[in-house]
């Protein structure tokens, strides 16, 4: 139970942060100081992006456990888009800060985007991944238990990986363009929102797949 509690509430934070980067880039977009929103909100996409990455190593750890007790082998979930999302949450929540401080903020803020977009491709993954893992690490008799729920979750897990790798390339366009001088703060500003929304959407879906996948019994 603490573990599931914990798991919610890196959820909701994770959700929270994404629909404050989108709130953010609204108002942006309606010419509310955006030289200082645009800078904000990559910071907060940056954070939003820690928060993932932390809720999946989370889990990922707990399932890790049960795999070293299990007699079987059972595949491994690799840690390269994990490594992803760390480093881009971490390089824009850098880039925001400069940009807040006026340091080429258009130019920083496009490299984030860019970096947050490659992070979402990396890491789309990730969570079939993990479903995978846990169903190698149930019984026969869960599995016949689980398998409406497992299916379901899957498809959701499927769908979502799509997603984000289909608005993460969009961000990484957004963000090229952007560097090259096409209207940088519009353009910045779609990005943050798209992938502030895309994030805030699947956040509490994502866990919910998790949930159904992991704890079905």
């Amino acid at each position: 139970m603490p573990d599931e509690a914990n798991r919610n509430k890196g959820s909701i934070g994770e959700s929270v942060a994404a629909l404050a980067t989108v709130v953010l880039t609204i108002l942006a977009l309606a010419h509310v100081v955006p030289e200082y929103l645009i800078a904000i909100a990559t910071i907060i996409f940056g954070a939003t992006l820690l928060l993932h990455g932390s809720a999946i190593v989370a889990e990922y750890a707990r399932l890790s456990a049960r795999r070293d007790a299990a007699t079987a082998s059972v595949p491994t979930v690799g840690d390269g888009g994990l490594s992803a999302v760390f480093l881009a949450g971490a390089a824009g929540v850098v880039l925001g800060i400069l940009a807040l401080l006026g340091i080429s903020t258009n130019e920083l803020t496009a490299i984030a985007v860019i970096a947050f977009g490659a992070a979402l491709i990396l890491s789309s993954n990730s969570g079939i991944r993990m479903h995978l893992l846990s169903l190698s690490l149930a019984t026969p008799d869960e599995r016949a238990q689980r398998l409406a729920s497992d299916a379901l979750a899957g498809e959701m897990l499927s769908s979502s990986a799509g997603i984000f790798g289909l608005v993460g390339l969009s961000a990484i366009v957004l963000g090229i363009l952007a560097l090259a001088g096409f209207s940088p703060v519009v353009l910045i500003l779609i990005a943050l929102l798209a992938l502030g929304s895309v994030t805030a959407l699947n956040g509490i879906d994502f866990t919910d797949a998790m949930v159904s996948a992991y704890r079905r019994a």
